[in-house]
C-alpha cells in the first residue's frame, strides 16, 4: 500500500502544535508496518536547512486565480527514512513562521494553503499512491481538487481519499470571492459541497469529497457530532458520513518522549528505577529558582495560552491554587493578555509560579521529567499528546474530561488503586480547583502516590497500535470505495 500524506507541519523543524508530532511519527509507524508512506509538505525556511535535500521536480506551476505560481519539488528523508517531498515556493513559504510571526497570522494564509493543496495534488499524481491522507484544513484543497478537477478525478478514480481532522475549530473559511483560486467549476460552490453560510469552507469540502473522515480520538468524534458548541457548524456534515466518520486515538512518540532514554533530562529513570525522577525535580527547581519543598508538588503546564486550553481557568483560580501550596511551572505562549497576566502573577508568587513564554523543546523535556503532576484544563481537546508524555514520565494528569483527555486519563480511586489521574467535568475554576485538591491530597500520601505513579508508567499509547488501526481502516475503505458524485 502506497500512502501519500499531505500536511502543513512536521516535527521538529516545522512545528506549531501536535499535528507536527503526528506527521513526524505516524509515517514511520506506517513504514514499520510494511507500507510505503511519503509526506508532502511546504518547503518552509526551517525545512530548507536540512542537509539531505535534492531536487525531485522543477519548472512546475499552478494557476492561482489570475496569477501563475511557479514552484519546484525537493526531496528529503524524514524519521525512519520516510521520503519528504517539499513544495518550494519562496514567496509563500520562505518566511519566519509557519502560519504567522510575532505580528500575528499571515494575511494570505488562505492563498498560501490553497496553493499548497493544489501543488500537493500534482505531487501526489507523480507518486501514484493507493491512499491520499490529508490533515486539517491546510491540506484540504488537495482532496477537493482530486475529486472536483475532471482530469485529476479520472486519474485518481482508484485512489482512496482520507481526511483527518485534528481541530474542528479551524476550518479554512474565506470569502466566496476567493473560490476561483481552487481552479474548479463554480458549481462546486453549493450547500452540498463547499458553501458554508455564504462563505467558502475548505474543511467542509474535504469532508464531503473524501471517501472517509476521522478525527484523533473516539470521544472527540462523538462530541463534535452531538454537541453543536464543539461541532462549529459541521456536525450535520459529519453525521452524514455515517460509519465513514470515526475516531482513532493518536499515539505517543516514545522514541522521543521516554525518561528511560531521554538525553535532555538530568537523570534517566524508568518504572523499575524511579528514583532518578527526584534528581530531575531537584534539577528543575534549581534551574528555575524555585525553593525545594518536599511536601510541595510541582505542577507542569506545557500548552498554548488560549481559552481553548483552559489557561484562563487557571488564571481565575490562581490565588486558590497557590493556597494549596503547589508550585506551577508553565511553558506556554499565545494570547497577549494571558501572557501579561501570568508574568505579573509570577512576580506576585515568586516561590510558587514560573512562566516561560518562549517554547524550548529541551526545557519541555526537563519539565516533564522534573514535575509531579501535569495540568490540562482544556475546554475541548481533540486528542492531546502532552498528557500521554506526562503519563510516561510518571506525572498524573489533572485534566478536564473531554475529547482525547477522557480517552487517556482515568480518575484515580484510592480504594481500589485504579486510575492514572484526576478529572473534572465542568469548565469552571472551582471544578479545576477541586480536582487539584484531590491530587495534592493524594500526593501527600506516599504509598498512594507511588501506586498512582506506577499506573501512569503502565500507560501505553504506542504509535504502532495507532498505525495498525489506521491501516485496517484504510483497507476497509479502499475495498468499499464509492466515489462522491458531483
Amino acid at each position: 500500500m502506497k500512502i501519500a500524506i499531505v500536511a502543513a507541519e512536521v516535527g521538529p523543524e516545522a512545528k506549531v502544535g501536535g499535528l507536527a508530532d503526528v506527521i513526524r511519527a505516524l509515517p514511520q509507524a506506517f513504514k514499520q508496518a510494511g507500507t510505503l508512506p511519503s509526506v508532502i509538505l511546504p518547503a518552509y525556511r526551517a525545512l530548507l536547512q536540512r542537509r539531505n535535500i535534492e531536487q525531485f521536480a522543477d519548472n512546475l506551476a499552478v494557476e492561482l486565480g489570475a496569477s501563475r505560481e511557479r514552484f519546484r519539488v525537493l526531496r528529503s528523508e524524514g524519521v525512519g527514512g520516510v521520503p519528504l517531498f517539499l513544495i518550494d515556493h519562496p514567496g509563500f513559504f520562505d518566511r519566519e513562521g509557519i502560519y504567522g510571526d510575532r505580528h500575528g497570522d499571515y494575511p494570505d494564509n488562505f492563498q498560501r494553503f490553497v496553493f499548497f493543496g493544489r501543488a500537493a495534488a500534482m505531487v501526489a499524481a507523480m507518486l501514484e499512491p493507493d491512499i491520499v491522507h490529508a490533515h486539517d484544513w491546510h491540506a484540504a484543497a488537495t482532496l477537493i481538487v482530486l475529486r472536483a478537477d475532471p482530469a485529476l478525478r479520472a486519474r485518481f478514480e482508484a485512489t482512496s481519499l482520507i481526511f483527518t481532522i485534528h481541530n474542528l475549530a479551524f476550518q479554512g473559511i474565506a470569502s466566496p470571492d476567493l473560490f476561483p483560486l481552487l481552479g474548479i467549476d463554480p458549481s462546486w460552490f453549493s450547500t452540498a459541497f463547499l458553501e458554508f453560510y455564504g462563505r467558502l469552507n475548505l474543511m467542509k469540502g474535504a469532508v464531503v469529497l473524501s471517501d472517509a473522515v476521522n478525527t484523533v480520538s473516539p470521544s472527540y468524534a462523538f462530541e463534535i457530532v452531538h454537541d453543536p458548541a464543539l461541532g462549529f457548524g459541521l456536525e450535520g456534515v459529519l453525521r452524514q458520513k455515517g460509519d465513514r466518520f470515526i475516531g482513532i486515538l493518536n499515539g505517543a512518540d516514545y522514541d522521543e518522549w521516554n525518561p528511560a532514554s531521554d538525553e535532555l533530562i538530568a537523570v534517566r529513570y524508568s518504572p523499575s528505577r524511579p528514583t532518578g525522577k527526584k534528581a530531575c525535580l531537584y534539577d528543575l527547581r534549581e534551574e528555575l529558582g524555585l525553593p525545594h519543598r518536599r511536601t510541595t508538588p510541582v505542577i507542569a503546564m506545557i500548552t498554548r495560552m488560549t481559552p481553548q486550553k483552559g489557561v484562563d481557568l487557571v488564571g481565575a483560580g490562581l490565588d486558590r491554587l497557590v493556597a494549596l501550596d503547589v508550585q506551577i511551572v508553565m511553558l506556554a505562549n499565545g494570547d497577549p493578555q494571558l501572557e501579561a497576566f501570568f508574568k505579573s502573577a509570577e512576580a506576585r508568587y515568586p516561590d510558587h509560579l514560573r512562566v516561560n513564554l518562549k517554547f524550548d523543546n529541551a526545557l519541555a523535556h526537563r519539565i516533564q521529567a522534573g514535575s509531579d503532576m501535569f495540568m490540562m484544563p482544556s475546554r475541548f481537546e481533540p486528542c492531546g499528546l502532552t498528557q500521554m508524555y506526562a503519563l510516561k514520565y510518571g506525572n498524573p494528569p489533572i485534566a478536564r474530561a473531554t475529547g482525547g483527555l477522557r480517552d487517556t486519563v482515568s480518575e484515580f480511586d484510592p480504594t481500589t488503586g485504579r486510575g492514572n489521574g484526576f478529572l473534572f467535568e465542568r469548565s469552571e475554576p472551582e471544578a479545576l480547583l477541586e480536582a487539584t485538591a484531590r491530587a495534592v491530597h493524594t500526593f501527600r500520601n506516599p504509598s498512594l502516590w507511588r501506586r498512582l505513579m506506577d499506573n501512569c508508567f503502565q500507560a501505553n499509547f504506542s504509535w504502532s497500535t495507532t498505525a495498525e488501526k489506521y491501516l485496517s481502516w484504510f483497507k476497509q475503505i479502499h475495498s468499499q470505495r464509492h466515489p462522491v458524485q458531483a
